[in-house]
């Protein structure tokens, strides 16, 4: 009994080691050659091969992709209507590369659906980890643009960890800076990914790229950039601390003009403590003074500026006082910019910097045409015949009439003539007849 059991199960086992050969016989390449492999016995041409996309992933299948609804990659031309039947259809992805005298000169990346591809080779559906780790070893041998075009499908993957392969690529100066800088973005971008100490790791070498004075310094731009994307605000601690090294001033004015860009409430107090600092640097307290002004800024920061300016001692930092206000704009600021237009103890040149940064605040064309009469600096009328012209507005050209016919100086005159000469304004011609026949 015992001889014949074993004589069975002798003959299963043989039976299933013949499937098996068989199997791998008739299959070999896709089940025992790599996904390089089968790509490099490919002839010159088109080849490509699907994965699976991970969750957020959608596309049309020929012209774009989306990546969790608010980030959009691809052509998006023809009419509304087109692009609205056009549904965003969840993965999978497919890679298109083009092969030429045994190389990859073109890698094209797609989501959804997938058209008829003639002449194509499809080589199938690989794991998406196999997938993710190939395209990845491309960007990291590949010059030119394949190599940089090879990890966007790379962070598309499902289920793969890429940092490691990332870090490699940014820290690689033998790599593009092209390549190099879409790797150092995508670290920040796949955050929500990412374990904490990852997240840490990641910050880390980013800081890295970025103090590193003998490297390319768009490199380190976007390292510093990618800081300020990183999830829940992390990086934003790390450039606040590269913003205070003395050592690299170019370092500290990029990380400074990240932190005001990033939109971090934390970013508000920090830069105008800066603001407030007698020894930092004068082109760096200028990018300071900027960063505060910018699309964040509150009525809060417009009252911190006013009452910065007095205790500032370079006029360029002055400048860009009166220059982050007209930006932000309001009556208040317009009204404040405008009694320094009036101060004759400002120099001229800041004087009319605050005549321009008045009119973009939004200063009323009544309070401007006040101000002529209420000035004696030549060079302040002038400009303010020129906003007068640009105004076209009624009241701006009854001014410029009566500047053409009794102001003193002959240049202003002149000036105001030449401006009436460009009007439309049927009064200005009257007027221009009147001042000739005199």
């Amino acid at each position: 009994m015992t001889n014949k059991l074993n004589a069975s199960l002798a003959a299963f086992i043989r039976a299933v080691a013949c499937i098996a050969a068989a199997l791998l016989s008739a299959n070999g390449p896709a089940f025992a050659q790599s996904l390089a492999d089968r790509v490099s016995r490919v002839p010159d041409g088109a080849v490509q091969f699907t994965f699976a996309a991970r969750p957020g992933v959608c596309g049309n299948g020929r012209t774009f992709i989306s990546i969790d609804s608010h980030s959009m990659y691809g052509s998006f031309s023809g009419s509304p209507e087109t692009m609205r039947r056009d549904q965003c259809e969840p993965g999978p992805a497919r890679v298109v590369l083009t092969r030429a005298d045994r190389d990859i000169v073109k890698l094209e990346t797609f989501v959804g659906p997938a058209g008829n591809a003639s002449g194509v080779t499809d080589l199938g559906t690989v794991p998406a980890r196999e997938a993710a780790d190939y395209l990845l070893s491309l960007a990291a041998r590949l010059e030119g643009r394949p190599g940089k075009d090879a990890i966007f499908p790379a962070m598309l993957a499902d289920s793969t960890d890429t940092d490691a392969a990332l870090l490699a690529l940014g820290r690689d100066k033998n790599r593009p800076r092209e390549t190099r800088r879409s790797a150092i973005s995508w670290l920040a971008r796949r955050g929500e990914l990412r374990a904490p100490a990852a997240a840490d790791k990641a910050r880390a070498a980013l800081v890295q790229i970025a103090r590193d004075a003998n490297d390319n310094q768009s490199v380190r731009e976007q390292a510093v950039s990618a800081m300020s994307r990183f999830e829940g605000g992390d990086g934003i601690p790390a450039l606040m601390e590269l913003s205070r090294d003395a050592a690299d001033p170019w370092l500290s004015k990029k990380a400074i003009s990240a932190v005001a860009r990033s939109g971090d409430p934390r970013s508000r107090d920090f830069l105008r403590a800066a603001a407030r600092r007698n020894d930092l640097p004068e082109d760096i307290r200028v990018v300071v003074i900027r960063g505060i002004g910018r699309e964040y800024a509150t009525s809060q920061d417009a009252e911190f500026l006013r009452g910065l300016y007095a205790s500032l001692t370079s006029e360029e930092a002055k400048e860009s006082v009166l220059s982050s206000l007209a930006e932000i704009g309001s009556m208040e600021n317009a009204r404040w910019l405008l009694t320094l237009v009036r101060s004759e103890q400002e120099p001229v040149k800041l004087r009319r910097r605050a005549l321009a940064g008045a009119e973009k605040a939004g200063a009323p064309t009544a309070e401007l045409l006040k101000l002529y009469d209420g000035v004696s600096d030549p060079q302040l009328k002038q400009a303010l015949i020129g906003l007068y012209a640009n105004s076209g507005e009624r009241n701006a050209v009854d001014k410029l009439i009566a500047i053409a016919k009794v102001e003193e100086d002959r240049s202003l005159r002149r000036h105001a003539i030449s401006s009436l000469s460009k009007s439309d304004d049927p009064r200005a011609k009257e007027a221009l007849q009147e001042i000739v026949e005199r």
